[in-house]
């Protein structure tokens, strides 16, 4: 298999399904992708919803697969996606996770959790691949639902600059986005690209986040999502972390 489709490059469906067979034994099954791939699209086909566009990753020569598909659901700002993941190397139970895209900057999120379906043991048939992924779909519908409105609610909290700059040593800390990317996202987000919202943040990030492994933005975005979310606490709660105090007091301090 060429290298050219391995690690973080995007490759096509069709050269996903072309990943040969790994062999059974006694106790490991693994299903290939193309049969990974046929069995979700059938679980999403069964709850009234299509697969509008698809894009893939593969790594360690083809046995991990990761791949991100776009739903047909009708709203003008953003769509429902899923993540997917598989593996023909005991490296990683197959699962699936919600997400959202912006259509405007094509800026992807998951909440990061995985929805597990079996892993790869003996006995299992594509039968119950498909049944197993039917409900996991529909599982997934309204955690799709609660995403996308915790994505949109996040445009409810103003951010001040001060605010803005103890999430971002936050996430660069939990390295979210590399610390290569600090003046990207300064661009991004003080010159107001971004609007001055929690919702503005975390497309700054997020829009960082596209040029990444897909493998590990689940990952990624669960800590983004951790720390957006720790803060939105510490505003109803009224209780700044001593981080949050310290740059608070150096902000009111050069005022």
């Amino acid at each position: 298999m060429s290298s050219a489709i391995i690690g973080k490059n995007r490759v096509t469906e069709a050269e996903v399904i072309q990943v040969e067979d790994v062999a059974f034994t006694r106790t490991f099954k693994p299903f290939p992708h193309r049969s990974v791939i046929d069995a979700i699209k059938t679980g999403i086909k069964a709850v009234g919803l299509d697969v509008v566009k698809s894009e893939y990753v593969l790594a360690s020569n083809g046995l991990k697969m990761f791949g991100v598909w776009d739903l047909s659901v009708n709203n003008n700002d953003l769509c429902w996606s899923i993540g997917i993941r598989n593996s023909m190397d005991k490296s990683m139970a197959l699962g699936i996770t919600a997400g959202t895209k912006v259509f405007v900057c094509e800026n992807l999120a998951f909440d990061g959790e995985f929805v597990e379906l079996r892993r790869h043991t003996k006995g299992l048939s594509i039968e119950e691949l498909e049944f197993m992924a039917y409900r996991a779909i529909r599982c997934l519908v309204g955690r799709l639902t609660a995403f996308q409105a915790w994505h949109e609610n996040l445009r409810s909290y103003e951010l001040e600059d001060h605010a803005a700059k103890i999430l971002l040593v936050e996430i660069l800390t939990q390295e979210v986005i590399p610390i290569t990317k600090f003046s990207n996202f300064c661009d991004l987000y003080f010159n107001h690209i971004y609007e001055p919202t929690l919702w503005g943040f975390h497309g700054a990030v997020t829009q960082l986040m596209k040029d990444g492994s897909l493998l590990s933005m689940p990952k990624k975005n669960r800590l983004l999502n951790a720390i957006l979310n720790h803060h939105v606490e510490g505003l109803t709660a009224e209780l700044p972390s001593s981080l949050g105090s310290f740059y608070q007091q150096r902000a009111i301090t050069h005022k």
